[in-house]
């Protein structure tokens, strides 16, 4: 298992200093609308200057939506890839949770972030373009394991094709999981991955699943 290395000081600071940017952004926004809040007024609040601010964010967008990349959890990868569990949903499901804020998180920055993100299509449009990244990796993840365990007969196109059609399920997972109430709990613990495993499993005759 990998052990990430625990930030030094300066990364500490530059931490900090984002999410101080980004609490003020929200904050702001939250009280005056999107179309009114300027840079000038997130650099006053958050008590930087403008050469700061650009040194972490190319717009006021860009601190609304934050500075964490979204991307996948390499050893959930890794596990992912070497499973021979006939669960692939669940699999799959446990890989994309990682996407989701967890342990750590200023759960009411995340509440505040969603609730704009939600309510502002622009917003929710960036956010998603985000996520198209994702989807490409999660199309290559797919298909390493789809691949391995081929049925007689099924194509490498046909193979492909079903990667595309899964890794759709990731914009609408983060875009119900940006319009739930969360009363505090974090994304993570609203169970947007066990209700879709219910509803998804309701499409799939019994006789066929693999639970």
């Amino acid at each position: 298992m990998i052990v990430p290395k625990e930030p030094g000081p300066r990364q500490r600071k530059q931490a900090a200093t984002a999410l101080t940017i980004e609490r003020s952004a929200v904050a702001l926004v939250l009280e005056h609308g999107l179309e009114a809040v300027t840079v000038d007024m997130i650099c006053a609040a958050s008590h930087v200057s403008q050469r700061t601010f650009f040194n972490y964010y190319g717009t006021k967008d860009a601190a609304i939506l934050g500075t964490v990349p979204v991307s996948l959890n390499e050893q959930k990868v890794r596990e992912f890839l070497a499973s021979d569990s006939p669960d692939l949903l669940g699999d799959l499901l446990d890989l994309l949770a990682a996407l989701l804020p967890g342990e750590g998180t200023d759960l009411e920055l995340v509440a505040s972030r969603m609730k704009i993100i939600a309510q502002t299509s622009s917003l929710m449009h960036k956010e998603m373009e985000r996520l198209s990244a994702i989807h490409d990796d999660v199309c290559s993840i797919l298909y390493l394991r789809l691949r391995r365990h081929a049925q007689p007969g099924e194509t490498e196109d046909a193979i492909r094709q079903q990667c595309t059609l899964i890794a759709h399920l990731i914009p609408g997972l983060v875009r119900f999981t940006f319009e739930q109430p969360h009363n505090g709990a974090t994304p993570s613990e609203a169970g947007p991955t066990s209700l879709l495993t219910a509803a998804l499993k309701k499409l799939i005759p019994p006789d066929q699943r693999a639970d």
